[in-house]
């Protein structure tokens, strides 16, 4: 032990320069992570891009989109998933704008983790003429909204959640809530899902999408522990717009009826009886 003690007191300086060395590693190795998000493949960019029905603009790292046409007065601002960029969600969100004259904004957050800035909707609310805003996000990016929707109720309407949940409760308040996960989510932790269910306001609308993972939530791949799904993520994103508009519909005062403007598969999936109260489940035939 004297020994130690004494190797110790001889070497004090160069051990500290280690642990800085050590400590200054470790903090860069976690920069790159979060810093090098999941993107969007470049054909699902490309064809919000293409789309001459969708003004899109890149704003502080992230996007705005609305309606070509213009006129819009109902919003989202969506928070990412953890390490991942906001033009993954560029092609899953964008049946928002076209069919429903929604209004989609994508942040960007520090580090691509939006746990850093939770408040970032406040940055966004009240611009682009919208009137009614909501928040949302997909995983931790939901989570997020979750927290801002609650601590900003006088704010926005209600709260979208793709392959997430409130890890605050929100039971108690007037928000519209939409809650949406993938049947072949690999990612999304179920037990903490069913947990934090009662966080949710009892008229919450829960659908659960056949044959959808967590990244078909977006247009990226490569996350760890996600299993393909079986099913093409255009196909995914349409199962998922046909929940989402009709809901964004339905809030809109001036909303015409559920089925406009929605593609409905079908010959590929179809839309079954709650199995609980508003709780919808889709599945294949």
């Amino acid at each position: 032990m004297g020994r130690v003690r004494t190797w110790l007191a001889h070497n004090r300086e160069r051990l500290a320069v280690w642990v800085v060395v050590i400590a200054l590693l470790v903090v860069a190795g976690l920069l790159l992570y979060f810093g090098t998000p999941f993107h969007g493949s470049d054909a699902s960019v490309q064809s919000v891009q293409n789309d001459d029905r969708i003004d899109l603009q890149r704003v502080d790292g992230g996007y705005v989109m609305q309606p070509a046409s213009g006129g819009s007065t109902t919003g989202l601002v969506f928070y990412p998933g953890a390490r991942v960029h906001p033009d993954a969600y560029l092609a899953s969100l964008s049946p928002l704008v076209t069919d429903a004259e929604v209004t989609v904004v994508i942040v960007k957050v520090p580090l691509n983790l939006a746990v850093v800035d939770q408040n970032a909707a406040s940055d966004v609310i009240g611009s682009h003429g919208v009137e009614q805003w909501y928040v949302g996000g997909h995983s931790l990016g939901g989570a997020m909204a979750c927290r801002y929707a609650g601590a900003n109720r006088e704010r926005v309407a209600g709260v979208v959640l793709l392959g997430s949940y409130c890890d605050r409760s929100i039971a108690g308040t007037d928000l519209r809530v939409l809650s949406v996960t993938g049947d072949a989510d690999t990612v999304l932790d179920r037990s903490a899902y069913e947990r934090n269910r009662a966080n949710l306001p009892a008229d919450a609308t829960v659908v659960e999408l056949s044959g959808v993972n967590h990244t078909q939530f977006g247009s990226y791949t490569g996350q760890r522990g996600d299993r393909p799904s079986g099913t093409s993520y255009e196909l995914a994103h349409r199962r998922l717009a046909n929940v989402t508009v009709p809901w964004f519909e339905k809030g809109s005062e001036s909303a015409p009826g559920p089925d406009h403007g929605v593609s409905r598969e079908t010959d590929s999936h179809s839309i079954v009886s709650p199995t609980s109260a508003n709780t919808i489940r889709l599945r294949t035939p």
